[in-house]
């Protein structure tokens, strides 16, 4: 039955099919509501993808070789500084020998140094995986390190000398004397 009100045209509909119509429209809400929210969540889900790979480092060599950690045995020895000191007496040995860049001696910064001590027990692959905008801090890092006094090589559970690879953070501070 239609009924004309105020202009408007308004449908009555009489008996059992008005709890189908009913029924029908709810559904409708209800596909709406939960087509909205998948698109909402699949949003999330792009947005964080998205936003992880743009902060995420590329995939570097050395990020690659700290996903790929080689496990040496307990018997295994770790290279000997000097020939035979152990690695806090080189830490020792950095500090006491490592100067400011020139003009710089003011300043704060932080370079990180990769580097591996040889079979032949010299530093080797020396890279600079952080460092200031000034360059000058992570070359007066790699210049220490190319003047390092030999070590005794690292040697597996059987005796063989190997290549052993160590990261270093090294600090320049103003409070250091």
């Amino acid at each position: 039955m239609i009924h004309k009100v105020d202009n408007e045209d308004r449908v009555y509909i009489i008996g059992q099919h008005t709890k189908y119509i009913q029924h029908t429209k709810y559904i409708k809400k209800m596909l709406f509501i939960i087509a909205f929210l998948v698109v909402g969540i699949l949003g999330v889900i792009v947005g964080v993808y998205l936003y992880n790979k743009q902060t995420s480092p590329p995939k570097t060599s050395q990020a690659k070789s700290l996903e790929e950690v080689e496990v040496i045995s307990k018997d295994a020895i770790a290279p000997k500084f000097m020939g035979n000191q152990n690695f806090q007496k080189f830490l020792v040995w950095v500090g006491k020998n490592l100067k400011y860049p020139h003009g710089h001696e003011n300043e704060n910064a932080e370079v990180v140094v990769a580097f591996t001590i040889s079979k032949e027990g010299s530093i080797t692959d020396i890279q600079i995986l952080q460092e200031p905008q000034d360059k000058a801090f992570g070359q007066q890092v790699v210049s220490l390190l190319k003047q390092c006094p030999r070590w005794a090589p690292g040697r597996l559970a059987n005796g063989t000398a190997t290549d052993i690879k160590y990261t270093l953070p090294v600090r320049f501070s103003k409070t250091r004397k």
